[in-house]
């Protein structure tokens, strides 16, 4: 067997796999630009377009992953409706009988507070359905899903963002430098065949 055979497919599969490995890691570095012949600028993918990056990731989740709708819609305020007025109403029963003279009966003082608890579990239960509506339609106002998103992860340290995505995505990274061994395998072995023939 030729030396070709051998040399050629292992040269091929270990540049194929340095130059993946290489590609790889400069996803992510070097985090700092460098200038090179004071021409080109080296910098990793993600550190270079970190804030682009996070606009787009913001403004998919505020579009495709929580819509600003879905979320208002998913907030069970009137789940809430019972127990606040049951607060509220408590609440104005103990100041009526706080507010009352110490002379009246207390079967009075209990009457007028009860019926004071009554009035305003019945008013505050007219109001409640008005209210939620207007409280929902302000957090559509005010709620900024993708700024609050982008603004996140423009300030994410890129060495953090390194390794949650090495930890997510780890398998799939070592995959794509293999993959490039077994292209320059297969290189090789075709070079190898090449040169055999001639």
């Amino acid at each position: 067997m030729n030396v070709e055979w051998i040399l050629l497919p292992a040269v091929g599969a270990l540049i194929g796999w340095f130059t993946n490995f290489i590609a790889v890691r400069m996803l992510f570095r070097p985090r700092r630009p460098v200038r090179l012949f004071g021409r080109f600028v080296l910098q990793g993918v993600l550190p270079s377009r970190q804030d682009e990056l996070a606009r787009v990731v913001g403004e998919t989740v505020e579009r495709d992953l929580l819509p600003v709708d879905e979320l208002v819609n998913s907030l069970n305020l009137a789940g809430y409706q019972h127990q606040v007025i049951d607060a509220v109403a408590g609440h104005v029963g103990r100041r009526v009988d706080e507010i009352l003279p110490a002379l009246l009966p207390s079967n009075i003082r209990r009457g007028i507070s009860a019926y004071a608890r009554q009035v305003v579990t019945r008013e505050a239960a007219l109001v409640a359905d008005e209210m939620i509506t207007k409280i929902k339609e302000q957090v559509r106002r005010d709620i900024k899903l993708a700024e609050f998103v982008r603004q996140k992860m423009s300030h994410f340290d890129t060495e953090q963002l390194e390794r949650v995505v090495v930890k997510v995505a780890a398998t799939e990274l070592r995959a794509i430098e293999l993959l490039g061994a077994v292209l320059g395998l297969m290189i090789g072995l075709i070079q190898a065949a090449i040169l055999s023939l001639w």
